[in-house]
C-alpha cells in the first residue's frame, strides 16, 4: 500500500524526534566546545543543571565574622551575628531554533537516503546556528532583543558601577559586587612596558593567594600584538590543552591567553572559572518539541530549546582591562 501524506508526515515526526535525541549529546558538546569562552567553561566542569525554579539563585558570601580577637582569661567573648551572605538572583534565559519542514519537501523527499540527507543538513545548520548565537551572546550584554538574551561577559564585568545591578544586587551601593577595572587606553598603555605592567597589575589585582585568573580573552588585535611585540624576544609558551582542540593560546602567569572574534576591541577580561558557569535546565537542555502544524499551511515547525544563564557568584576576583584600539597600540 502506498504512503499516505499522514502516514508519511508521522513517520517523518517520529524520524526527526529520533534522530535528535541520538545526535543531542554529540551536538550539545560540538556547541558548547566550538568558541573559546564556551569550550573553557565547558571543560573546566562549569556548565551545571537544574531543575524548575523561577529563577537562579546565587548565594554570595560577602561580609566578615567581626567576632574573631584574641582574649585573656576571664574575658568576655563578642556574640554578635554578623550579616554574611545575600543571594543573586538571575532570570532563566530561553535559547529558541526553529526546524520548518515544509509539506512540498517531505513529499518530494521520501526515499530513505533523501529523507536522511535532508534530516542531516537541517539538524546540523540548527546546530551551527545556535552556536553562532550562544558565542555572540557571551560577549554581549545581555540587553540584546529587549533583555532575552543571555548574561554575557560585558553584563558581568563593568568599566564604571553607578547604576549597576547584577543578579539584582546594586554593584554601586555595594562595593564588594564590582569587577576589577584597569584603563590602559590612553596614557598608561603608550608603550609596551606600560601595558605589560598593566596586565600584570589586573592579573595580580584580580588575585588572592593561590585563585588567580584562568583565562585571558580579547580580540585577534590585541593577542597578536601581544605575540608579535611582546613574546617576539622570548621564548613563547602555548597553553596545550586550548591548543589541542584548535583554540591557540598562549600562557599568561598560570593562564590561558587567547581571543574570540566575537570579542570587543579594546577590552580584555581576565575570567576566573571558579566563579563562572553556566547553568542550564536539564528538562530543556537542547531538547527539540513536538512537530506542530502551521495555521493555514501545510507544512511544520519544531523547535530545538535551550533555557540557561551564563551567572557569575564573586565578581571581585574577575577583571576588565581597557587597551588602546588596534591601531593605536605601542611598538615601543
Amino acid at each position: 500500500m502506498a504512503a499516505t501524506p499522514e502516514n508519511l508526515t508521522e513517520k517523518l515526526d517520529q524520524l526527526y524526534t529520533t534522530t535528535w535525541q541520538i545526535m543531542r549529546p554529540k551536538a550539545a558538546d560540538n556547541i558548547f566546545n566550538a568558541t573559546p569562552l564556551w569550550y573553557w567553561l565547558n571543560s573546566k566542569g562549569r556548565r551545571r543543571g537544574e531543575t524548575g525554579g523561577r529563577w537562579i539563585g546565587v548565594p554570595l558570601l560577602y561580609g566578615k565574622n567581626t567576632t574573631v580577637a584574641t582574649i585573656g582569661r576571664g574575658g568576655a567573648v563578642d556574640i554578635t551575628d554578623d550579616e554574611l551572605m545575600t543571594t543573586a538572583k538571575y532570570d532563566w534565559k530561553f535559547l529558541i531554533c526553529n526546524i520548518i519542514r515544509y509539506y512540498a519537501d517531505d513529499q518530494m523527499n521520501q526515499s530513505k537516503n533523501a529523507i536522511m540527507n535532508l534530516m542531516q543538513a537541517k539538524l546540523k545548520t540548527a546546530e551551527l546556528s545556535m552556536i553562532d548565537k550562544l558565542e555572540t551572546m557571551g560577549h554581549a550584554d545581555g540587553t540584546g532583543n529587549g533583555g532575552k538574551d543571555f548574561m554575557g561577559l560585558a553584563g558581568i564585568l563593568k568599566a564604571t558601577f553607578s547604576g549597576d545591578t547584577l543578579g539584582g544586587v546594586d554593584a554601586n551601593t555595594n562595593t564588594w559586587w564590582q569587577n576589577k577595572v584597569k584603563d590602559c587606553s590612553g596614557g598608561s598603555g603608550d608603550s609596551i612596558a606600560e601595558l605589560k605592567n598593566g596586565m600584570n597589575n589586573t592579573y595580580n589585582t584580580c588575585s588572592i593567594g593561590n585563585d588567580h585568573p584562568t583565562l585571558i580573552l580579547g580580540c585577534q588585535s590585541f593577542y597578536e600584538w601581544y605575540e608579535n611585540w611582546v613574546l617576539q624576544p622570548i621564548l613563547r609558551v602555548y597553553d596545550t590543552k586550548m591548543g589541542d582542540v584548535g583554540f591557540e593560546a598562549l600562557k599568561y602567569k598560570g593562564a590561558a591567553f587567547t581571543w574570540s572574534p566575537s570579542a570587543t576591541d579594546a577590552i580584555v577580561y581576565f575570567l576566573n572559572e571558579r566563579y563562572l558557569e553556566f547553568v542550564y535546565d536539564t528538562t530543556a537542555d537542547f531538547y527539540m518539541t513536538d512537530w506542530k502544524p502551521i495555521p493555514n499551511q501545510l507544512d511544520r515547525v519544531a523547535q530545538i530549546v535551550l533555557q540557561g544563564n551564563l551567572i557569575c557568584s564573586n565578581r571581585r576576583m574577575q577583571g576588565r582591562m581597557a587597551t588602546p584600539a588596534a591601531a593605536s597600540l605601542p611598538v615601543t
